[in-house]
């Protein structure tokens, strides 16, 4: 019987890096790419100096089956909820932000649409 559960273990780990690859994004993926997204906003604002957030937390995901109240094309395509904390300013405290982003899996890779965010 050990050896049974030690086989199911290990074709169960060994699965884990496809399940990532097409399932919804990781916490370190969404960071990146809502960094990135942050960075351009603000550059282009004339508010420069943005080096990323001090936290990042992802809160969850939900599938979007339908876009437009059509049935969605086979990419995988997900809104996801995050409070990311924006370093203080000198004299200033941290202010955390909720957001709300649209993550989606090409065959290019995963890409971010900005669906709003609401100071804490």
């Amino acid at each position: 019987m050990g050896e049974v559960v030690r086989r199911v273990v290990l074709c169960g780990l060994a699965a884990l890096p496809l399940a990532a690859c097409s399932g919804e994004p990781g916490e370190s993926d969404m960071r990146k790419l809502v960094e990135t997204h942050t960075k351009r906003a603000l550059d282009g604002q004339g508010q420069g100096g943005f080096r990323g957030f001090e936290g990042f937390r992802k809160q969850g995901c939900v599938d979007t089956k339908y876009r437009n109240g059509v049935p969605k094309p086979d990419d995988k395509q997900y809104d996801c909820y995050y409070a990311a904390t924006f370093a203080p300013q000198p004299g200033a405290t941290a202010l955390t932000v909720n957001g709300k982003g649209r993550f989606t899996r090409t065959e290019k890779g995963l890409t971010f649409e900005d669906l709003g965010a609401q100071p804490r």
